[in-house]
């Protein structure tokens, strides 16, 4: 009886580990795709979902919701798809449409995306690309963008892939009529923090930097209401949520020392201390965004 159960088992692994191979051989040209729509109870577009295909045999099946639902001959426009390369590796991935978010979103319409992985030679879902609602591409610097318009000003956006995740890179705000444009060679593909704040609630400081691969950290201090304002390079490292950096000037004399921390909630705190007197002022009123400053035209990473 042992014996038989024994066969039966190992016949079960060898037909999964088979279907398992065979899944793992198909090629993103072998796909095809269908788009199936579901109502509510009042008839609106509530619904839609997304079968993968090779040949006949169903692979994959995935449902989304659709933010702002929509009587069937208005949603012409939710749940269309386009084969683009979103994350810039070389393969088509899959945008889905699902419409307009609602009043009082900026970026007004929402989409979902699967990336190919050739390595594992099957769709996967995305982080992220869900929450930035209308997001272009730039397959030139390979970096997804969104354009917020108001009446005088254009914000844009910036976020890159790590891996399956698509996270914030920078941001820029201009005038309507201001033809800057980031040139994305001098910045490399590491994330920009600025931080906004006081110290000891009264003198204002810029801090905008950039952390690579091995936590080691580089870029900026600026002082507003300084008699000739200019940035001052920063450096240091990271480590387990802390960043100590050191305020020096191009002679390579330190002229302050930075503590910064970042809890799991983005929560910033800090302080400047002098390097003589070693006297702290504390870092207030923080506010924490990606947005690139004027000042801020090259990492200093290309230096190293």
């Amino acid at each position: 009886m042992k014996k038989i159960s024994f066969l039966v088992v190992l016949c079960l692994c060898f037909i999964t580990g088979a279907k398992a191979q065979n899944a793992s051989q198909y090629e993103r040209k072998d796909f095809s795709f269908k788009i199936t729509k579901e109502k509510d109870s009042q008839g609106y577009v509530n619904i839609v979902n997304l079968s993968t295909y090779v040949g006949s045999q169903l692979i994959d099946k995935y449902t989304y919701k659709v933010p702002s639902p929509l009587p069937e001959d208005l949603s012409d426009a939710i749940g269309v798809i386009s084969e683009e390369d979103i994350n810039f590796d070389g393969y088509p991935d899959i945008d889905i449409n699902l419409g307009y978010r609602g009043a009082g979103s900026a970026n007004n319409i929402q989409h979902e995306a699967l990336l190919w992985n050739q390595q594992q030679h099957a769709f996967v879902k995305t982080d992220g690309y869900n929450d930035i609602g209308e997001p272009q591409l730039d397959p030139k610097n390979k970096v997804v963008f969104t354009v917020i318009n108001s009446y005088t000003d254009v914000t844009k956006t910036y976020y890159r892939w790590d891996g399956n995740k698509l996270v914030e890179y920078l941001c820029e705000t201009a005038k309507i009529e201001d033809d800057k444009v980031t040139d994305f060679s001098g910045m490399l593909n590491f994330p920009l923090y600025t931080l906004e704040a006081k110290l000891n609630g009264r003198t204002p400081v810029i801090i905008t930097f950039q952390k690579d691969e091995k936590d080691i950290v580089a870029g900026y201090i600026y002082y507003p209401r300084a008699k000739n304002p200019a940035p001052i390079m920063i450096k240091g490292i990271y480590d387990n949520g802390t960043y100590d950096l050191r305020e020096r000037l191009d002679d390579g004399t330190t002229t302050g020392y930075i503590c910064l921390k970042c809890d799991k909630d983005e929560n910033w705190s800090g302080g400047w201390a002098n390097p003589t007197t070693h006297k702290e002022l504390k870092l207030t009123d923080i506010s924490f965004s990606h947005e690139a400053q004027k000042w801020f035209t090259k990492s200093l990473f290309l230096e190293n």
